[in-house]
């Protein structure tokens, strides 16, 4: 026999008069009556106002009960206008806080007498059950204010009103505090009600004052509602401008409409990095997606890592790929891809911190400098490239000979030194593999190194073994001879200076006249030699008793060898192979047909249930 099943899981609402449910139809009763109330006991003179009042709060009631706004209830849309608008904007934390990684455990009552931890008993850590500790203490003090607020609320609306006479067929007077009484407390005792009835029996008089006397009777109930509502704006305002992933909040979705329970999550992966480049100022993301999909990738920077600097939305289908070219901007950028696919699940990928390998490392050497200028991830290897940039001349510190023979002299001098060659290995290390390439002098030295998919970050080691030849040109040797006593014979060319002279000579003879008379003559003259070089050949003879002569020896150049390590150190994210999404469909029931019974049958079914013969 074909079963039947009655479609009452669908959780909706039934229609009991018109387009009203049940629920809008009571409220609509309460929304009235409070309606006539405010116009009865509103503390304002005129009765127009009083009437305009009535109808405005009738007018509002009546359109939160009824009105929607894309399917949902006017209260449930304040609700999240009013969070949206005095909550949280920006998150404070890394994006890697908002990515789950596990579904979200299901609602649990919470009492506050023990803590969340006490209740499901599966959080034994020492900063889990602290967290609720605190969360329990939090809520015992929130339920002692609300005790002391409904309290003070209560005493508020017991009290006692002042007595006024009523006359024969009016009504009972109006006791809104009869509304909040609840179900279990017991009745007033007979004796106050028999007072208040005879206190009513009683004639009226002053109508007019006793009916003021009345409507100020509300004013401490209404100053005790302002104050309620000053708390709560108070709270929301008080509401901290950024959310924090360890605000504890609960991890699930509810509605105050309708019962609905969330459908439940489909696992596997939706989305993976089939490649991770990163160079020296933008990286290339392929992603690759396991269903039909919409992805929207972000890309945050600036000084503080929280800067907006690029926004990419697409589809993608079943097995299809996206290369997206992200900046890299300020000092700790980071990558968030949000997927949501076609069954309505949603989820993120986040990259940053250690996932991304930024800034690339560089090292500085005596023979090279290093800077990682490439490093890249893929399902089987990672590979990238080191630039290196290497020295022509440098100085090397050497113990050089400056004299030998008769006496030997040494010092250490750092004399220049040209490299000839530089060779060397780069060996690269991660996840407990490692690979080996030869270096490049003054290139770029590509390396790949075969690596297994899996999820998790690899940390990256590349040790650089270099070598360089180098030529260094050595100044002459002095070489020193020891010669005993002899007698050197030197002819050498003097060159003497003659200086000039002058002098004058006089001289006195006697010469006979014509008469034979002896005459004296003086005669005087002046000589003068002037002054002149003259050479002249010189022999000297020169005896040593020792003497040592220097003589200049020409010295070949040097060869050395100088080695050093240089080490790189960074880290890559690496992501699971690709799998498409296999979801489980649970097998169609098949279609209920009803069939008619037969006789016989009918027969039977009425035995079984006591109705035959």
């Amino acid at each position: 026999m074909d079963e039947h099943e009655v479609p009452t899981h669908v959780q909706a609402e039934d229609r009991v008069l018109l387009w009203f449910t049940f629920p809008q139809i009571v409220a609509l009763t309460a929304v009235a009556a409070l309606a006539y109330g405010v116009y009865q006991v509103a503390p304002f003179g005129p009765e127009a106002v009083r009437i305009g009042l009535g109808l405005v709060f009738a007018l509002v009631g009546i359109a939160l009960i009824v009105g929607r706004v894309g399917g949902r209830r006017l209260p449930a849309v304040a609700a999240d206008l009013t969070r949206f608008g005095f909550g949280p904007r920006r998150f404070q934390g890394p994006a890697t806080q908002l990515v789950r990684t596990k579904p979200p455990a299901p609602p649990v009552k919470r009492s506050t007498a023990q803590p969340q931890g006490d209740e499901q008993g599966i959080d034994d850590q020492p900063s889990n059950r602290t967290t609720d500790m605190q969360a329990g203490t939090a809520i015992q003090l929130v339920a002692s204010v609300a005790r002391r607020f409904r309290g003070r609320v209560r005493k508020l609306a017991n009290r006692k009103r002042s007595p006024r006479p009523r006359t024969r067929g009016e009504r009972m007077p109006f006791k809104p505090p009869n509304w909040f009484r609840k179900r279990d407390r017991k009745q007033q005792p007979k004796r106050e009600f028999e007072q208040s009835r005879a206190a009513l029996a009683r004639p009226r008089a002053e109508p007019e004052a006793q009916e003021r006397e009345h409507r100020a009777a509300w004013w401490p109930r209404l100053l005790g509602g302002a104050a309620a509502v000053a708390v709560v704006a108070s709270v929301v305002v008080c509401c901290p401008p950024l959310a924090s992933a360890d605000d504890g909040e609960e991890e699930t979705w509810t509605s105050d409409e309708i019962e609905f329970d969330p459908p439940p999550l489909i696992p596997g992966r939706r989305l993976f990095i089939e490649r991770l480049t990163v160079t020296a100022s933008a990286a290339t993301v392929v992603l690759k997606a396991a269903a039909n999909l919409e992805v929207e990738v972000r890309a945050f920077g600036g000084a503080d890592g929280r800067e907006p600097t690029f926004h990419r939305e697409n589809r993608l289908g079943t097995g299809g790929r996206l290369s997206y070219l992200l900046p890299l901007d300020g000092p700790i950028p980071s990558f968030t891809f949000a997927w949501r696919d076609e069954h309505g699940q949603a989820g993120a990928i986040s990259l940053a911190g250690d996932q991304l390998p930024y800034p690339l490392p560089q090292a500085s050497g005596e023979l090279c400098d290093l800077r990682l200028v490439s490093l890249a991830w893929r399902p089987d290897r990672i590979e990238g490239g080191v630039r290196s940039d290497c020295v022509r001349t440098l100085e090397e510190r050497v113990e050089l000979q400056t004299a030998a023979g008769h006496r030997a002299l040494s010092q250490t001098a750092l004399l220049e030194a040209r490299v000839a060659l530089v060779s060397g290995t780069l060996t690269l290390s991660a996840g407990g593999r490692e690979t080996t390439a030869v270096f490049v002098p003054g290139g770029e030295t590509r390396f790949r190194l075969v690596q297994p998919a899996a999820s998790g970050i690899l940390a990256v080691e590349i040790t650089t073994e270099l070598s360089a030849d180098l030529r260094i040109a050595l100044p002459p040797l002095v070489q020193l001879t020891h010669h005993p006593r002899r007698v050197e014979r030197r002819t050498e060319t003097v060159t003497l200076t003659r200086p000039g002279t002058s002098q004058t000579v006089s001289e006195t003879i006697i010469v006979a006249d014509a008469d034979g008379k002896p005459i004296p003559w003086t005669i005087s003259t002046t000589l003068s030699i002037p002054a002149a070089q003259v050479q002249k050949q010189v022999t000297l003879e020169i005896i040593h008793d020792e003497h040592v002569r220097a003589e200049l020896v020409q010295r070949p150049a040097m060869s050395r060898t100088r080695s050093e390590s240089l080490l790189l150190v960074s880290a890559i994210a690496s992501d699971d192979a690709y799998r498409a999404l296999v979801v489980e469909r649970e097998p169609e029931r098949p279609v209920s047909i009803q069939t008619r019974l037969s006789q016989a049958e009918l027969d039977e079914l009425f035995q079984i249930l006591g109705w035959g013969p």
